[in-house]
């Protein structure tokens, strides 16, 4: 086996700074909201975390081998670090979450791992799956169950199981309207791709308060499609554009779009366009008409969107040359 090399997640590490501070908090009696939000304040705010390893259970202890697989380079480590924390707690889901993704050799068997995170996860929650509900993500504890969710929607979705999918994301946003994972932005594009169209209306009008490329381009897209909202579609498209010029370039293949997909995105950025594409692709290659909307509107807007694309570039260049000074 290969020497891992440890790199500091931050996944890892903020789930295991929640699961220190649930703790504590369980464990004394405060008298008020304000009391405990002071005593996180004193004892975590801008020190030096040091993780109490006593006490654990079998289950923290599994998740503990889990944060550690998560910071190795080593593909070998993480998996045998996944099968340790089965034998230390045989319902921890982001052990098979993590095998579903590293160590599966074929997406049914992928599918299979992620279905036993799933029953793993409803296993280890217990009685408190009820009380959870509508804040799942909130608790630590739900998140291994909520990631085998995602990993089982998203393959459904890529084996032609595309109802069964859709049915798996819509638990998820039951479970977690705050929807943490953001399932929205992926639901809302697969409803449209199979025409679902009063389904991801009543999608959009749930969060309509979303700023984001999907949203944006989701809207105009279902406003094109309804003939009761058509009339609006070419201002929401305009919206659209303005809010994330780079989506047309990426979209119409104007410029070349990396294979892997960035790690961060911003609101209005490149990333957040690229991301938005590789979900959408299949959206407006199979709607012809739309595709014709979309150059048309592109073409009539292009020096003012490749104006736009300028001015945010330098601010973003001034932004990173005055972090280059402040070092």
């Amino acid at each position: 086996m290969s020497k891992s090399k440890k790199q500091k997640s931050p996944q890892a590490y903020l789930e295991k700074l929640q699961r220190q501070i649930a703790k504590d908090l369980k464990e004394k009696d405060f008298g008020s909201l304000e009391e405990a939000n002071k005593f996180i304040q004193e004892k975590y705010a801008g020190k030096e975390i040091k993780f109490n390893k006593s006490k654990l259970s079998s289950k923290e202890k599994a998740m503990d081998l889990i944060y550690e697989a998560w910071e190795s380079d080593s593909k070998d480590e993480m998996i045998l670090l996944a099968e340790k924390a089965l034998k230390l707690d045989e319902n921890c889901a982001d052990a098979y979450n993590l095998l579903a993704d590293i160590k599966a050799k074929t997406p049914m068997e992928s599918l299979e791992l992620f279905a036993k995170g799933i029953e793993a996860g409803e296993k280890s929650l217990g009685s408190d799956f009820e009380k959870y509900e509508g804040n799942f993500w909130g608790y630590h504890e739900t998140r291994p169950y909520m990631r085998s969710m995602e990993g089982y929607s998203d393959l459904l979705w890529h084996l032609g199981e595309k109802s069964k999918s859709i049915e798996v994301g819509k638990k998820m946003l039951q479970l977690n309207p705050n929807d943490n994972q953001g399932m929205r932005h992926i639901l809302i594009t697969r409803l449209l791709i199979l025409n679902r169209l009063l389904e991801a209306e009543k999608l959009y009008e749930d969060y309509k308060d979303d700023s984001s490329a999907q949203w944006y381009y989701s809207k105009a897209y279902l406003f094109f499609c309804k003939r009761s909202k058509r009339a609006y579609a070419n201002k929401a498209l305009k919206e659209a554009m303005l809010f994330n010029p780079y989506v047309p370039l990426h979209l119409l293949g104007l410029i070349e779009t990396p294979d892997q997909m960035p790690e961060y995105l911003g609101i209005g950025d490149e990333n957040e366009a690229i991301f938005y594409v590789d979900q959408a692709l299949e959206l407006w290659a199979n709607n012809e008409n739309a595709v014709k909307w979309f150059v048309d509107m592109h073409r009539k807007m292009k020096d003012e969107l490749d104006h736009l694309i300028e001015k945010r570039e330098k601010e973003l260049n001034k932004k990173f040359d005055g972090q280059s000074d402040d070092e």
